[in-house]
């Protein structure tokens, strides 16, 4: 097949521990990016030398398609805009992370330090934390409300010569939309699969208020769903495209339930508080990736829970929790 046809893979550099974030482009009928990195000037140098290689300019996007609110998905979307005729496209249901990230930026981390004072977090593992958010909006550009368009998860984009299927597929992320070409095989995966598990993000919940939403549990749904597509070819947020999408599936199911039973194991030890739990279970990694340790440590224990295997009590305020065998 001829390359026109194919999504373009261009690796942008990200100050994060998983490195490059993939975008997308599509040059025909019109040039599309997938995605977009962090608004850095490394990263906008990375992505004007790769749009040249394909003879083009910033200035000849006609649209950015995000997949998901994260930084590294959609940072560098206002300064795309701002530099082209470009319209920005997003999920209904995320569109307030294009043009009002500001606000929706301080109501994320207003509920983080909600959820940290619930866990009872040291004030070192905290303030680890709570330090490596502060930053993100220095790399985190709004879009112009005018120039944000939606769609809907019962749409199909137009995507290069393509009909897409949108996917909703929370669990990284409770913003996270996947595009699926049923005709070739092709996923857009974003960070549904990546070569290693992706972290299950603590996140404001979308329709507001304080409850959080299980990431973790939700992961495995979004894996049942995505097993059962007819995908040839994984185009991931991070890392090479691949295929062999279940053996990924699997895989990463089994290192679950592996991690999953060293955390019941650390309960019925007696650790009861989640930073017990985290330093022995995440304390070899670099601050920088404590929050994804505690996402996805909260992860095991909603699934133990689920499980009927342990219980959570509320103990002063604070989150405890304790074997039920």
């Amino acid at each position: 097949m001829s390359t026109i046809n194919q999504p373009i893979h261009i690796p942008l550099p990200t100050p994060f521990l998983i490195g490059p974030v993939n975008t997308y482009l599509f040059t025909d009928p019109e040039p599309t990016l997938v995605d977009c990195g962090v608004d850095t000037d490394e990263s906008w140098r990375a992505l004007v030398d790769a749009l040249a290689k394909q003879g083009l300019t910033v200035a000849d996007l006609q649209r950015v398609i995000v997949t998901h609110a994260h930084v590294d998905h959609i940072g560098m979307a206002g300064r795309i805009v701002a530099n082209s005729q470009a319209d920005l496209w997003i999920w209904v249901g995320t569109a307030r992370w294009a043009d009002e990230v500001e606000t929706m930026w301080v109501k994320r981390i207003d509920f983080l330090h909600t959820l940290l004072h619930e866990y009872d977090l040291p004030d070192l593992q905290r303030d680890s934390i709570l330090n490596g958010r502060g930053s993100i909006l220095d790399i985190w550009t709004s879009v112009p409300k005018d120039r944000v368009r939606t769609f809907a998860l019962e749409d199909k984009l137009s995507i290069g010569p393509w009909l897409w299927d949108v996917i909703y597929l929370p669990g990284h992320s409770n913003t996270q939309t996947c595009f699926f070409q049923p005709e070739t095989g092709k996923f857009l995966a974003a960070d549904m699969l990546l070569s290693l598990t992706p972290a299950p993000v603590l996140e404001a919940p979308l329709a507001g208020g304080i409850i959080r939403e299980p990431s973790l549990p939700r992961l495995l749904d979004s894996y049942d769903l995505v097993y059962n597509l007819p995908i040839d070819q994984v185009y991931p947020g991070h890392g090479e495209p691949f295929d062999e999408h279940r053996t990924l599936i699997d895989r990463q199911r089994a290192r679950i339930a592996e991690r999953k039973a060293e955390c019941l194991t650390l309960v019925q030890d007696g650790n009861h508080q989640v930073g017990q739990m985290l330093e022995k279970m995440y304390g070899h990694h670099p601050e920088t990736a404590r929050f994804t340790g505690l996402s996805t440590l909260i992860g095991y224990l909603d699934l133990l829970i689920a499980d009927g295997l342990i219980r959570e009590e509320i103990m002063g305020g604070k989150r405890r929790y304790f074997d039920v065998g």
